[in-house]
């Protein structure tokens, strides 16, 4: 009787069980492969909003480095933080093709990236600076924008 036991206790794994074993298997990595894809966009989602924050900031640190007597087209064109005097638009200038070891491209670093900086007189002696970078992220088109005031002290 207790060989017949024994014998018992050294059988494998049943046919039901194994097919069991191997479904839950199948599920699981049809689960991991479904999220794959899903993940892949999100972490490009937030990599190119990550380089287009810090592009920005970098781009509005130097400008306040300048200082409020030097935040002029020709001062701003002459250090190569915007890529012409000509503006774009009222008090805007482009800098999405600056090409300088201190500031990042837009154009090079963001698909169809553009970087746009805005210089607008407040007060007599304040000036606000607006940096915004657009990009386009699988045919929608994104934005980032930041800003601060330039006193003359």
């Amino acid at each position: 009787m207790n060989t017949m036991r024994a014998v018992r206790l050294r059988r494998g794994f049943s046919l039901v069980e194994s097919l069991m074993a191997v479904f839950l298997v199948a599920m699981c990595a049809m689960v991991v492969s479904a999220t794959m894809p899903m993940a892949n966009r999100s972490r490009l989602k937030a990599d190119l909003s990550s380089k287009a924050v810090g592009m920005a900031q970098k781009q509005l640190e130097a400008v306040r480095g300048l200082g409020y007597a030097n935040l002029t087209p020709s001062q701003l064109f002459a250090r190569s933080m915007i890529d012409s005097t000509t503006p774009v638009a009222s008090d805007t200038y482009s800098f999405t093709n600056v090409d300088s070891a201190a500031l990042d491209n837009p154009a090079r670093i963001l698909p169809s990236g553009t970087g746009q900086l805005k210089v607008e007189q407040v007060d007599l002696d304040l000036r606000r600076v607006t940096v915004s970078v657009a990009w386009s992220e699988n045919g929608n088109n994104r934005s980032f924008q930041i800003g601060t005031l330039v006193a003359n002290l």
